[in-house]
């Protein structure tokens, strides 16, 4: 009998394609990181992947499209490297501090990556993409153990994610001194049902684990 071409795996073509995509992303990434965005050009990019110019639009549809995916990549590299610092049986509150600390941290160390992320055409939209996934499963963990109680899980993800982007641009914007990303992931931690001085210690106990 054949085999189905419908389960079969990827083709050769199917990895080619995939790995030219994959080189022009690694590419426009340290491309940014040396020279942010602003000057940037599809050219550049194609040199750094060493792939033709024309391969650039099989791929993506403009300069702006690539940058989206690189931030949004990054956000999630992000966003599991907590996960990954934590532990999956770590305290469902101490993941959510850890998350929280580390995202509101990006406008402090990496204002200019910070500043590319709340400029995007569709920040809200990427960062919440990129971002919620790993709240879900944190939050509702907690919600299973009887360590958070929530009225709304849809609303309340909503509220922290962007009440998280929210912070970001104004520390950007010189409103918070350093030491905001505490004051959130406090407030999150209570939001969550934590009782407030717990919520206090354990975002401070994080926090030094993680400073640095």
């Amino acid at each position: 009998m054949e085999q189905d071409s419908r389960s079969a795996g990827p083709t050769r073509s199917d990895r080619q394609r995939e790995r030219t995509r994959r080189r022009l992303l690694d590419a426009g990434r340290t491309l940014i990181a040396d020279r942010g965005v602003a000057g940037l050009r599809i050219q550049q990019i194609t040199e750094r992947a060493d792939v033709a110019l024309g391969s650039f639009y099989n791929h993506f549809g403009s300069k702006e499209e690539l940058v989206e995916q690189v931030v949004t990549e990054s956000l999630a590299d992000l966003a599991t490297a907590t996960v990954a610092t934590v532990g999956p049986n770590a305290d469902p509150a101490e993941a959510v501090a850890a998350a929280n600390l580390w995202f509101i941290r990006i406008a402090y160390d990496e204002p200019d990556f910070a500043r590319l992320v709340v400029n995007l055409g569709h920040a809200d939209t990427l960062f919440g993409a990129a971002v919620h996934p790993y709240a879900r499963q944190a939050v509702e963990r907690g919600i299973a153990s009887g360590r958070f109680t929530v009225a709304n899980l849809e609303v309340t993800l909503t509220a922290v994610i962007g009440g998280a982007l929210a912070l970001i641009r104004e520390i950007l914007d010189g409103r918070h001194a350093p030491g905001a990303e505490l004051a959130f992931a406090t407030h999150v931690l209570t939001s969550l049902g934590v009782a407030p001085l717990e919520a206090a210690a354990v975002c401070e106990s994080v926090a030094t684990r993680t400073a640095g």
